[in-house]
Order: C-alpha cells, then sequence, then structure tokens
C-alpha cells in the first residue's frame, strides 16, 4: 500500500492557482478548495471476475484508433431513469439526487440556468499523475464562463500505482468520494492517474460516464513525445474530455458536423475536440502542439445547448 502522498504538492500548487485567479479577477464564489481526503483505488479486476470490464471493447470516447467508429454516448448505458443526451434537464427538488446516464446526459445540469445552482469540480490524482496547478484552474475559468455559475474545485489524492483502469473501475473510484449531484451542485470528477485504459491503451484520456473522465499521466508523455510539451497536452486532453462531458460534439445536439469517422469529435484540426487530441497518436497526426480551445462550432453548440 503506497502513503497518501503528492497532498503537499497539490495544496501548493493549488495555492499558487488561487493567486493567479486572484489575479485574473475571479469572482469570490469561484473558487479552489484543496482537500488532504485520500481515496482508495478498487482492486484492481481480471478478466472473468466480477467487476472486470467484457472482453469485448465497449463503445466510447477514449482517443480511439483511427477508422474506428464508436457510439456517441460513452461506455456506460443509462441506468433506469436515467436522462438520455437531448433530454432535457430533469426536474428534481433541491438535495434530492440527480440521476447520471451516459457521456453528455448531464450537459444541461452543468451548463443551464435551469440545472444546477453551482458547480463543484472534484479532482482525484495520483502522486506523480499531475494535475499541473493551472489545468484544474482552467477549467475553473472554463466552466464558469460557459455556465454563468459559482465552480469550485475540489481536490484529493488517490493511493495505489501505475495499472491498467477499467471503465467499472473509473467510475468506482469516483462514486468512492463524490457528493451526489443534486438541483443544488453538480459535480464534475476528473480523474488523473498513473496507467492506461484497459479497453484502448492508445487512449490518453477517457469519459465514462456523464460526470466522469480520466487522463492517464504516462500516455500524456507518450503523447508528448516529439512535441516535448506534456503540460499543453494534459491541459488539451482534459479540456477535451470535458467537452464530452458537456456534450460535445454531437452528443447532445444533432448538427450533422461530427467527424463521420470519429463519433463525438470535431473534424477541425484547429479544435481541442479533434479526436487525436485524446489519443497517443497526437504527435504524430498534429505538430506544432495540440489546439487547446474549444472553437467556434464548438462554443455555438455549448450556448444552445445552456439555452436549451
Amino acid at each position: 500500500m503506497r502513503h497518501p502522498v503528492g497532498r503537499p504538492r497539490l495544496v501548493a500548487l493549488l495555492l499558487a492557482g488561487l493567486v493567479l485567479a486572484a489575479a485574473c479577477g475571479s469572482d469570490a464564489d469561484d473558487q479552489v478548495v484543496a482537500t488532504s481526503t485520500t481515496v482508495a483505488p478498487p482492486p484492481e479486476a481480471t478478466p472473468g471476475e466480477p467487476g472486470a470490464s467484457p472482453a469485448v471493447p465497449q463503445p466510447g470516447l477514449d482517443g480511439d484508433d483511427p477508422g474506428t467508429a464508436p457510439a456517441p454516448g460513452g461506455s456506460t448505458p443509462a441506468s433506469p431513469g436515467a436522462p438520455a443526451p437531448g433530454d432535457t434537464v430533469p426536474s428534481t427538488a433541491p438535495g434530492e439526487p440527480v440521476p447520471v446516464g451516459p457521456v453528455g446526459s448531464l450537459a444541461g445540469w452543468y451548463l443551464r440556468p435551469a440545472g444546477s445552482e453551482r458547480v463543484l469540480v472534484q479532482v482525484l490524482a495520483q502522486d506523480g499523475a499531475g494535475p499541473r496547478a493551472a489545468v484544474p484552474e482552467r477549467v475553473r475559468q472554463v466552466l464558469a464562463q460557459l455556465s454563468g455559475k459559482p465552480v469550485a474545485v475540489q481536490v484529493a489524492g488517490v493511493e495505489g500505482g501505475s495499472r491498467t483502469w477499467t471503465g467499472d473501475e473509473l467510475r468506482a473510484l469516483a462514486d468512492a468520494s463524490a457528493p451526489p449531484q443534486t438541483a443544488d451542485q453538480a459535480v464534475l470528477t476528473l480523474l488523473f492517474l498513473r496507467g492506461g485504459f484497459a479497453d484502448n491503451e492508445r487512449a490518453v484520456g477517457v469519459a465514462v460516464r456523464g460526470d466522469v473522465a480520466a487522463v492517464f499521466a504516462e500516455r500524456v508523455q507518450e503523447a508528448a513525445g516529439a512535441l516535448g510539451d506534456a503540460a499543453a497536452v494534459e491541459d488539451a486532453v482534459t479540456m477535451h474530455e470535458v467537452g464530452h462531458l458537456l456534450g460535445l460534439v454531437d452528443l447532445v445536439l444533432d448538427t450533422g458536423r461530427q467527424d463521420p469517422e470519429h463519433p463525438g469529435h470535431s473534424p477541425n484540426r484547429g479544435s481541442v475536440m479533434y479526436y487525436a487530441v485524446e489519443s497517443t497518436l497526437l504527435g504524430s497526426v498534429l505538430s506544432g502542439g495540440p489546439p487547446r480551445d474549444f472553437d467556434q462550432d464548438d462554443l455555438d453548440d455549448l450556448a444552445r445547448i445552456r439555452n436549451g
């Protein structure tokens, strides 16, 4: 068992992020909250055991190889009663849990005024897996700008070392410490882990449910490759997965603009939602560094989702 490490470094970095946020004139309600909590990861599953991923890869938004065509919506089927992508914001009383469905299903809950009153970004990170302080702070700023809501960041450590993670294990890790989704507060969980994704060894990041995404530090380094800028890759992959959780591309809307060879992704190489951004193929497909921002079409889609 590894000691719960990395907390002092995370706290120090996030305090630096707070200074940066203050310099940028962030609202008092938008804050980074560093916690001392540590989370034990679920036992590593092996094929055939309860909780293990099926042998057949599930469709998902996980850094797919060129030519594959995963179905939009992530690798997790909706739970009974859970909202599907494109549904209107469910009517939920304050404090009552909100059902969570596949990737994109909570886009309206995060963005729409009729959704949650505020958003909490829960960051769970293993020692040596990041994130750099600027990454959660940027997520906070982007969510606050897109939603017009107060957004806070809460950080906790994750015990354990490098391993191959299944979708079920990623969801279980998030659920071990995440507050419930309620009308008062929407929760978006970002996992920064060592190792990789069981269903796709090239995945640098993956969205596995409407409220959970992961970024794999060792795959970030691999994707950086000749680019030599792991910080830029980490930032780009994180924003890419957040984009999926917010319903991009065509997970909520039906604009017809998604890449037909890579559903759920933008065909624009200048968009952070381009498929290669979340793949170790990034360095060979794109040169000059990864795109790190939503393009105008992405922003237009997010505005449409917010406006219902």
